[in-house]
């Protein structure tokens, strides 16, 4: 099978999981919405960002690393599994024992037994480690589609069960506790691994030079993701970061459905280009362009839909999230197309470098925070910081990218986002005209409406004149 067959195939696939997924878990968020409050809702959140962290020292780059490496027996990857496994059990314990600790700093109860329960995550998902990467690594990813699916289906209908029946932050709980427990079993019984009790050290070693950086990037890249969850959990409320979550996470859903279908099959099949960085430069150019069909219009449409959307996903006792989600919606498309790049620094070998990238970003994002939080203390100010660094952020790593990766330069990526800032521009226009002309006072008919205005900018865009087809879509590839 060809490089473009592998990658067509692979994305279909990783649509079909993403999309599939998505739909289940928007029905089920819009469920949850209504039947639990919005601390309860940032309590979670914020034990979910903690668990972030002590899941990265589990990970350590493991993942990309066996896909990467093409000199790993069978024993070399019991070896590694086995020390997932020890690794696995004692960073659960400790994040186990840190429950009181981050009780105490946030002075919330509740957070204890969240976080403990929890723990068990971290020891599940240490344990999947290599049968995930395994999947992974031999492309299986229709099987990774069905598992998904599946598991998803069940542990979200035993959360909205429990969430009607008054468990409250703890129906939050059951889906990710459940869907991990069943993904074990699934991801075992097709790549079963056994316990190497030799504890042979060799396999580790070998992948240490590749999964050392990206070990580092993740546990940098954490502060810079999350580190705006932290600061409003301590500074603001858990009511305050529960709105913030939902809008962020709303805003994260269309960027999700695109590069979390694109970038697993991005390393597994461009690292076979890894020698051609100029090959590989020119096809992810192709790919920018793609995504920036999507996402910049996508993004307007999300700013200015923001009151309708909130309203009809999550109820009007969700609406303090609508100004933070139209302010973190305009970061839509620098994000998706940022969140890209790490597949193509792991595919081109050089995770050091996204290491480095990675500390820069975080120095950014760190100082913007500080700043917001400072000067003025609302969750819009912390969306504002956040949009602020990511553009600083985007600038400073594709320069390093094109420049360090590709031996190229930014013009090249510039060119292939002109149309897309276009249609971007002709859609603010439209709905403008539509909000100022014929404004709707009804969430349903509005949303509607706006839905048409969107459609007929778009439809401007591709008839009148004539750049952007479908068949673009299916041959962005093509070389």
């Amino acid at each position: 099978m060809s490089l473009k067959s592998k990658l067509v195939t692979g994305v279909f696939w990783s649509a079909v999981e993403k999309y599939s997924s998505t739909a289940v878990a928007l029905i089920v968020s819009a469920v949850l919405a209504r039947l639990v409050s919005p601390e309860e809702f940032g309590i979670v959140s914020l034990a979910s960002v903690m668990i972030a962290f002590f899941s990265i020292c589990t990970s350590m780059g493991i993942v990309p690393a066996i896909i990467q490496r093409n000199d790993l027996t069978s024993k070399n990857l019991d070896s590694i599994f086995t020390y997932t496994i020890i690794l696995g059990a004692i960073v659960a314990l400790l994040f186990f024992s840190c429950s009181w600790c981050i009780s105490s700093f946030y002075n919330n109860v509740q957070l204890i037994y969240v976080c403990q329960l929890l723990s068990l995550n971290l020891f599940l998902s240490s344990i999947n480690l290599v049968p995930n990467a395994l999947m992974l690594k031999n492309q299986r990813f229709k099987l990774i589609a069905i598992r998904t699916l599946v598991i998803q289906i069940v542990g979200c209908s035993l959360a909205i069960w429990a969430a009607y029946t008054g468990w409250g932050v703890y129906a939050l709980l059951i889906s990710p506790l459940l869907s991990l427990l069943l993904m074990l079993v699934f991801n075992l019984y097709n790549y079963p691994r056994a316990i190497d009790w030799t504890f042979d050290k060799e396999p580790l070693k070998r992948i240490f030079s590749y999964s050392a950086y990206q070990f580092l990037f993740e546990m940098v890249n954490y502060f810079s993701r999350n580190l705006d969850k932290l600061i409003i959990g301590r500074s603001l409320n858990m009511s305050a970061l529960g709105y913030y979550d939902k809008s962020y996470r709303l805003m994260l859903m269309p960027l999700q459905q695109i590069t979390s279908v694109i970038s697993p099959v991005l390393q597994p099949v461009l690292s076979s280009l890894q020698e051609q960085k100029r090959e590989m430069g020119e096809k992810y150019n192709k790919l920018i362009a793609f995504i920036g069909h999507i996402s910049f219009p996508l993004a307007v449409f999300l700013y200015f839909s923001a009151f309708e959307l909130i309203n009809i996903v999550f109820g009007n006792n969700w609406n303090p999230s609508v100004p933070a989600f139209k302010i973190l919606a305009l970061s839509l498309p620098l994000q998706m197309i940022l969140s890209t790049s790490g597949s193509i620094f792991q595919a081109s070998n050089t995770t050091n470098l996204l290491f480095f990238v990675g500390i820069r970003n975080t120095i950014s994002t760190v100082s913007c925070l500080i700043i917001a939080v400072s000067f003025f203390s609302s969750i819009e100010a912390v969306a504002w910081s956040w949009v602020i660094s990511l553009t600083i952020n985007f600038i400073m790593s594709y320069h390093t990218m094109y420049h360090k990766v590709f031996e190229s330069n930014l013009k090249s990526m510039v060119f292939h986002l002109r149309m897309p800032l276009l249609s971007a521009i002709i859609m603010i226009s439209l709905l403008l005209l539509q909000e100022s002309l014929l404004p709707v006072d009804n969430i349903y008919l509005s949303f509607a409406v706006k839905c048409l205005v969107a459609m007929i900018s778009m439809a401007i865009l591709l008839f009148a004149l004539m750049r952007f087809k479908v068949i673009d879509i299916i041959k962005f590839l093509r070389s």
